[in-house]
């Protein structure tokens, strides 16, 4: 009589693919890490270029500052968020499996997902605002491609966020 070897078992396979490609995220939190440490330098950087050149005392100058310190920190945050999420998959166990499990992680994904997108749309209602204060080069046509696309953004949110309620 032989014997067969038994079958990999599926859940023994899954576990590798997870484990693995869990640990390939650990270069992209230190991407993310690194850019929020340029993006925080960047921050003082450019308060300090205000206060050295006196732009701050003038009106306009001070608000298209503060409008641009604020896009700053909603980028800053919308990193602290993916790199959050992405850490906190990272170190889930694999023991952690179930119904259960599942549907909280999929509350928790529309949750995170809510919140990225609002974050989105107020950086391009900054931006927006700023170029519109700031009366730069922009032709008629660039104004109204960055309000279109806005305009898209604010559809996408409102379609798959306030349209699913249920959640």
């Amino acid at each position: 009589m032989s014997e067969q070897k038994p079958a990999a078992e599926p859940s023994r396979d899954f576990d590798l693919a997870h484990r693995l490609t869990r640990l390939a995220q650990i270069p992209m939190l230190i991407g993310l890490s690194i850019g929020m440490v340029l993006f925080l330098i960047t921050f003082f950087v450019d308060i300090y270029d205000a206060i050295r050149t006196y732009e701050f005392l003038d009106r306009k100058k001070t608000i298209l500052l503060i409008l641009n310190l604020l896009d700053m920190v909603f980028i800053a945050n919308l990193l602290i968020m993916v790199a959050n999420n992405t850490y906190n998959t990272l170190r889930l166990k694999s023991s952690a499996h179930g119904e259960g499990y599942i549907q909280e992680s999929e509350r928790a994904y529309r949750r995170m997902k809510h919140r990225i997108v609002s974050t989105i749309i107020i950086i391009s209602s900054i931006h927006v605002l700023s170029e519109l204060l700031e009366f730069s080069q922009l032709t008629t046509l660039q104004v109204v491609a960055l309000f279109g696309f806005h305009l898209v953004l604010l559809a996408t949110y409102v379609v798959t966020n306030v349209f699913r309620s249920s959640d």
